[in-house]
């Protein structure tokens, strides 16, 4: 005799998970205050510029004795402007935000304002791709050596010489690097890993470690090509070279007009320019066959 189930028996129960799943976010790297300087930020919005007035450097003359030639403090004047913005928006069905023991409006709020941050950095990158005072260092690894040894060869032949020329202060210097890179810099026994010297601002910025006087970080967010490579495999330079200012201009909650639930949105704006060329080098890594 077989058993009809009943529709009780045949009940599956269903659970709402208290954790929820996020995307895999990358740190701030190229736009964080290891890699730029927040000197001009103040009160941005969309579409304002800060202007901003460089010294020229005044005269030295040898003294003779007199008379003495006065001269006039010079300065010449460049402009910031806050060109870009990127928004979220989104609506937390009301039955949604009761189904989920999780914080569902908080949690995406907090994962779309660094999806912002992420697009932002990827921008910031590229201008100072763009606009490093030497740019495409051509940097060739044999096949056979230590790839990080090597490295740090050419680090200090092309890009620490580079800046040393360009009169770049010594200390604050970083390079990003990709990571293809970061496995080279792993092999180096001239690679001091950030865990050795307790930073505590690895989380926030990506910084692995210390590498020929520079603070080494590892991002993704370096512009790639068509094809998928990376334009660039190292950005190095010190902080006076680019200055970034941004804001969340804007984050508000209101009902949806037209569902059940709440409209969550908000707005970053932000701008960057690269004021000292001579404070940014790119470089191109090839490795032998």
């Amino acid at each position: 005799m077989s058993i009809i189930p009943s529709q009780a028996d045949s009940f599956i129960p269903e659970y709402w998970s208290a954790l929820l799943l996020t995307s895999l976010n990358v740190n701030a790297v190229a736009s964080s205050r290891l890699a730029t300087n927040r000197d001009y930020e103040g009160d941005v919005r969309q579409g304002s510029r800060v202007h901003i007035n460089t010294l020229l450097d005044p005269e030295v003359k040898p003294y003779a004795g007199g008379p003495l030639t006065t001269g006039r403090v010079a300065t010449t004047a460049t402009e910031l402007a806050i060109t870009e913005g990127d928004y979220f928006s989104f609506t937390v069905k009301d039955v949604e935000r009761v189904q989920s023991a999780g914080n569902l409006a908080g949690t995406a709020t907090a994962q779309a304002g660094r999806k912002m941050l992420e697009a932002a950095d990827q921008w910031v990158a590229s201008q100072m791709i763009a606009g490093a005072g030497t740019k495409n260092v051509a940097v060739s690894i044999a096949a056979g050596v230590n790839q990080g040894d090597a490295l740090y060869e050419a680090v200090v032949d092309e890009i620490v010489l580079t800046l040393d020329e360009s009169k770049i202060p010594e200390s604050q210097r970083f390079i990003i690097v990709t990571p293809r890179i970061k496995s080279m810099l792993l092999k180096s026994s001239k690679f001091i890993d950030a865990s050795q010297y307790g930073s505590s601002d690895a989380i926030q910025n990506g910084e692995i470690g210390r590498f020929a006087g520079f603070t080494v970080q590892m991002t993704t967010n370096i512009p790639q090509t068509t094809a998928g490579k990376y334009d660039v495999d190292i950005i190095a330079g010190h902080p006076m070279g680019t200055t970034y200012a941004d804001q969340i201009q804007e984050t508000e909650s209101l009902r949806d007009p037209e569902d059940f639930g709440h409209i969550i949105r908000g707005l970053h704006v932000y701008g960057a320019k690269v004021i000292r060329p001579q404070a940014l080098v790119t470089a191109k890594v090839t490795v032998g066959a």
